[in-house]
């Protein structure tokens, strides 16, 4: 799942940046801060957390899944939620003046900004594997602070590079749990009978299923 969330994001982001700026997904570098990376300018979008989304109410027994005559096909338990956070830095490449880099950069995020207030899912030509088949929307947000989350602070820390602007991107992803089709066999014959109990009490039923 993780990896199908990467991918889709990655097709989000490349209907948002301007033509030519690259996707990554590994922890930007030291190395970064004075030439940027190697492959020309591009978002870096770490994925620095992964929670249970507190949307899911309290477990939830089996579902029956029923095909279209009523039949039982399978056992389903619910779909769970889980929101993935995104450290998110731009990186504009090697420039003369600081200043203008910065801006280019700032100016990169502001787009993920603006996209993120135009619409709070990703569409569904953009989602891909187990997204695509579960057929429910993937929300994106700008982050907000959270009690335990990931601080601007401690991501410089550990990245090892200078500050910078930092842009928690978050998805809430649905896990739609695998069709249980090993069922027991349906009852095709049910046979009544009834016998006398010892010492003259009254006839007895059965029944039996085949």
């Amino acid at each position: 799942m993780l990896r199908d969330a990467d991918l889709s994001l990655a097709a989000w982001l490349a209907g948002v940046l301007p033509a030519g700026t690259g996707v990554r997904f590994d922890a930007p570098g030291a190395a970064w801060d004075s030439t940027g990376p190697a492959d020309g300018p591009c978002i870096s979008a770490f994925l620095c957390e992964v929670r249970r989304d507190g949307r899911d109410a309290a477990p939830a027994g089996w579902s029956q899944v029923r095909d279209g005559a009523g039949r039982l096909v399978g056992r389903q338990l619910p779909t769970r939620h889980y929101r993935l956070r995104y450290a998110v830095t731009a990186w504009a490449g090697a420039a003369d003046d600081p200043s203008q880099r910065a801006l280019a950069e700032h100016g990169l995020l502001g787009l993920l900004i603006d996209a993120c207030a135009a619409a709070d899912t990703l569409g569904d030509e953009q989602l891909t594997g187990a997204l695509a088949a579960a057929g429910l929307p993937v929300q994106v947000r700008c982050a907000g602070d959270e009690p335990g989350g990931p601080t601007a602070q401690s991501l410089w820390a550990g990245f090892g590079i200078a500050p910078r602007a930092v842009l928690l991107l978050e998805l809430a992803v649905p896990v739609v749990p695998p069709l249980v089709t090993d069922l027991a066999a349906p009852v095709r014959e049910i046979v009544l009978g009834g016998h006398l109990l010892p010492g003259g009490a009254g006839p007895r039923g059965t029944v039996t299923e085949h």
